[in-house]
């Protein structure tokens, strides 16, 4: 389990208790910007209260379900916070999503209110009977023209209340919503406080939307929680990020490894990585020679590669600073505050060295997927969460992921793990990413395909990937099919989505027949 010596000096039992306490202590410290806007720990604890005010009028109850959506603005961190501060449940809708989708998810939160920037109104066209407010325009009715006078906010939520409903990311597919209460979503952004020991003087650019648990927990609760600097990047572009940080340095990165080397190969990257202290990444590990090229560019740096799920409400394990060099594809050991089991198929522990589904425990938990028993049944027992992703321990006790359960492809009778291809087809210098899938055979059951991304200025031969494969893999994972793309989907988190580019790939052959 990784510990840190230093720690918190306060817990908290909810967000909104960190931000009145940051305000007292240091009201005029900068603690969100955007763009040319800089908001104060006593301005944003007043905009929030305004906002929690305004709620309140509109006859928002505790514990109803409340969408916010949008780029990554100050009035999103200002109504999200707002609905925790009254004790509703905010729900941070994926801002990619079709208006078709939103409705169902509208409907399974039976929700009365979204609040939403003028930009993505439009997302709920197929909504009915929700109520639609702009927060930062005129394209619904302007959030801010609700009058607050004379209101009375109620008492700050309770630990053990929900506070969040976080969809699981992706596109595609039914998505499920994981309920995380104050406690979770408060233990699980005091576990980056102490493992980078954030302070004050922390800050951090949040480039991954806001929506994702990378923004919203690993981010945004934690500068609340040390009385550091969140500054909000509206979407990722590499220039905008490197401007970003030119403009106000920060010393806390985190993205996944794609956005992570984007902005390495920027001409700006010392301005991103010079300042800074930490950089934690995660989705995928990093390729040993970027891991070994950012350290070489920016010794100081300390690299953490973290693994973690929604339902989770974030990180499970760390891989220490110090191993990245030496054992990068390791995911590392269990998170302060996690227990860690792999499991076989019988439901018992698995030895060393054998694959076993990891299962995770503790405080930041999900409490059950919203208005889904059966999927929660499946997902959760006992007080453990079955991840679905496969693991195992191999030497110094470091886990190594290894793949998912309903990601293993059976091409007749053989059991291939993309993962394990998708390793080989890393060492290829011009392959960024790489995606394995699989493709139905009528005799096989199934073939395997795969997605790639070349690398910047690169392109893919595709008959020399494969000849490359020949020589490391057994013939059967070899890819039959080899498509290489600069404009593969990707999930919210920035990582290549699988079941994306498989159903679009399925859909080109159709319409090709």
């Amino acid at each position: 389990m990784i510990r840190n010596d230093v720690v918190s000096e306060r817990t908290y039992t909810n967000i909104v208790d960190a931000l009145v306490d940051q305000a007292k202590l240091r009201p005029n410290a900068i603690a969100l910007t955007d763009a040319d806007e800089e908001l104060s720990y006593a301005r944003l604890q007043a905009e929030v209260e305004a906002a929690a005010s305004r709620l309140v009028t509109l006859g928002v109850r505790r514990q109803e379900r409340v969408v916010v959506v949008g780029d990554n603005t100050w009035q999103w961190v200002v109504a999200y916070l707002a609905i925790l501060r009254i004790g509703a449940m905010a729900v941070p809708m994926n801002n990619r999503l079709a208006p078709a989708q939103v409705s169902d998810l509208v409907a399974l939160l039976e929700a009365r209110f979204a609040l939403a920037d003028d930009v993505h109104v439009r997302l709920f066209e197929d909504c009915t009977g929700l109520r639609i407010l702009s927060i930062n325009g005129t394209a619904a009715t302007p959030f801010g023209s609700v009058d607050s006078t004379n209101v009375a906010l109620p008492d700050m939520p309770l630990a053990t209340e929900n506070a969040v409903i976080s969809f699981t990311s992706g596109t595609t597919g039914t998505p499920k919503g994981a309920v995380i209460g104050h406690d979770a979503l408060c233990k699980a952004s005091q576990v980056y406080v102490d493992l980078i020991q954030a302070d004050e003087s922390t800050s951090t650019l949040i480039v991954a939307p806001l929506f994702h648990n990378t923004g919203f927990v690993d981010q945004l609760g934690t500068m609340l929680l040390c009385g550091g600097r969140a500054d909000l990047l509206l979407r990722y572009r590499t220039q905008e990020a490197v401007a970003a940080c030119r403009r106000r340095p920060t010393t806390f990165v985190t993205a996944v490894p794609s956005v992570l080397r984007m902005m390495m190969t920027d001409d700006g990257a010392d301005a991103v990585y010079g300042p800074a202290t930490d950089v934690f990444f995660g989705g995928s590990p990093m390729p040993a020679p970027w891991s070994l090229e950012m350290h070489e560019r920016w010794p100081s740096l300390r690299l953490w590669h973290g693994y973690g799920l929604t339902e989770f409400t974030s990180c499970c394990t760390v891989l220490p600073a110090g191993l990245i060099l030496t054992h990068g594809a390791s995911i590392g050991y269990a998170a302060e505050g996690v227990e860690l089991r792999l499991v076989g198929e019988d439901g018992q522990d698995v030895a060393d060295g054998t694959v076993g589904e990891i299962w995770v425990a503790g405080d930041t938990r999900m409490g059950e997927y919203w208005r889904r028993p059966d999927a929660t049944a499946e997902k959760l027992n006992g007080r453990w969460l079955r991840t679905g992703d496969l693991a195992e321990r191999r030497e110094r006790g470091l886990l190594y992921h290894v793949g998912r359960r309903d990601d293993v492809i059976n091409r007749g009778g053989e059991k291939i793990l993309p993962s394990f291809i998708e390793a080989v087809m890393a060492e290829v210098p011009s392959i960024a990413q790489a995606v394995v899938f699989a493709v139905p055979h009528p005799v096989l059951q199934n073939s395997v395909y795969a997605a790639v991304e070349p690398r910047p200025n690169m392109v893919v031969d595709v008959e020399a990937v494969r000849e490359f494969l020949r020589r490391r893999l057994p013939s059967y994972a070899v890819p039959e099919g080899i498509i290489a793309s600069t404009d593969l989907a990707r999930t919210a988190s920035g990582k290549l989505d699988r079941r994306a580019i498989r159903a679009g790939y399925l859909e080109s052959q159709t319409q090709s027949k």
